[in-house]
């Protein structure tokens, strides 16, 4: 289950669950993702277009409660999470009745999609941990204290604690959700994400008569730490003029006086520093792929992250990481391995850490190297697979559930 579903959907959560769900298919698995509508209000592929080794895909509106408009709009988030629920549930009833029962069932912590079906689970219900919703508000300024956001927390720990299994793609949100949900006994697996390698590695590169590329990619909203890379920037033209940024991502309208940031940004930096920065806003993959592959450094300074899956983006192109030192991120950027991790928040040290790598060339590639190399041991979408395929099992021997051992 994934609300956002390639090519609708391009978050974290619809990346894993579309590399999930081929990865299975083309392994000869019976996979069905149920999503949300697609965007030219087709609910479903037509047969003609599902091969053989492609997921079969749902695509679903939500259903809609009776509720009088005075009561919709007093909590429509929460409406809008129990209509979703509701609707999955239902959906997965009807598939169930058509083509027989499912082994395993997965579903996101994010949005409780699993509510509904959590109450009366009919297989073995998988919960895969990401950031949790009441981290998120507190990022962007919320009242954790807020009734309403705690009813919608409570929502989205309760199908994590009727669950059979936790996933979680880090220690650090194991750690966080165990107790955020108040599940520390739950048992969780720590299954990283894992991404699809280039076919050879990545040819050595280096800067173009001295003309360092700096590459962030994210949303740009406080959360991903754009305020502190945008107050590192001029310090870093000034010591090494010979410099480029280029800043990749929705613009989330959270600049200081509601402004883009990139209108926040040229308030005050100075010309060099604006010359020298580029706002592309949102990217396609493919040209993201360019980007990564023609950048020297990456930089992502986020002030939480549940993984990090830009990281392992960057780090298969062989390129040497900047970020903070928080949440997962250490988990995947090795610190002076494949990356400078440094102090959260501090634009200053941030700063130090690009114009150490600016001026060495060698550590560049040194550290390049190693990020590839850690992609290639460590994050390949292979073994998430695998690791996945071993929890599903496991999951089924336990509750003594499932037609044949190899299902999925």
């Amino acid at each position: 289950m994934s609300k956002e579903y390639p090519p609708e959907g391009k978050g974290g959560i619809a990346n894993y669950v579309h590399l999930l769900a081929h990865g299975f298919a083309k392994q000869g698995h019976d996979v069905t993702v149920i999503a949300g509508p697609a965007q030219n209000g087709s609910m479903a592929l037509k047969s003609s277009q599902v091969s053989a080794y492609a997921p079969k895909v749902s695509r679903i509106v939500n259903r809609r409660l009776p509720l009088p408009p005075p009561i919709r709009r007093k909590a429509r988030g929460i409406w809008n999470q129990l209509e979703r629920s509701w609707a999955v549930d239902g959906e997965i009833a009807r598939l169930e009745r058509e083509q027989g029962p499912f082994d395993v069932v997965e579903m996101p912590n994010w949005g409780a999609e699993g509510l509904c079906y959590a109450l009366h689970p009919r297989a073995p219900l998988v919960i895969r941990l990401a950031t949790p919703l009441a981290q998120v508000e507190i990022f962007k300024g919320g009242r954790a204290a807020r009734p309403g956001l705690r009813l919608a927390c409570f929502l989205e720990a309760l199908p994590a604690r009727r669950s059979a299994r936790l996933i979680a793609n880090s220690e650090y949100i194991a750690k966080l959700c165990g107790e955020l949900y108040r599940i520390p006994k739950k048992e969780t697996d720590v299954i990283p994400q894992g991404i699809s390698m280039p076919n050879s590695p990545p040819e050595t590169k280096y800067a173009k008569k001295d003309l360092v590329t700096i590459l962030f990619v994210g949303r740009l909203e406080r959360r991903k730490g754009i305020d502190q890379l945008l107050h590192a920037i001029p310090k870093v033209i000034d010591v090494a003029p010979r410099c480029r940024f280029i800043i990749a991502g929705a613009d989330m309208g959270e600049a200081p006086q509601g402004h883009s940031y990139q209108s926040y940004f040229e308030s005050f930096a100075a010309d060099a520093a604006r010359g020298a920065t580029t706002f592309l806003g949102y990217v396609e993959d493919d040209d993201l792929q360019r980007l990564y592959a023609n950048c020297d450094i990456f930089v992502a300074p986020s002030l939480s992250e549940s993984f990090g899956r830009i990281y392992l983006e960057a780090m298969a192109r062989a390129k040497p990481v900047v970020a903070f030192q928080t949440a997962a991120v250490p988990e995947v950027v090795e610190q002076n391995g494949s990356g400078i991790l440094v102090e959260p928040g501090s634009a200053a040290e941030l700063a130090r850490a690009l114009i150490k790598l600016v001026k060495s060339p060698d550590l560049r590639q040194r550290m390049g190297k190693s990020a590839y190399e850690r992609v290639r041991t460590n994050f390949t979408a292979e073994r998430m697979l695998a690791d996945t395929l071993s929890c599903y099992r496991q999951v089924m021997a336990q509750v003594g559930y499932g037609r044949d051992a190899g299902a999925a």
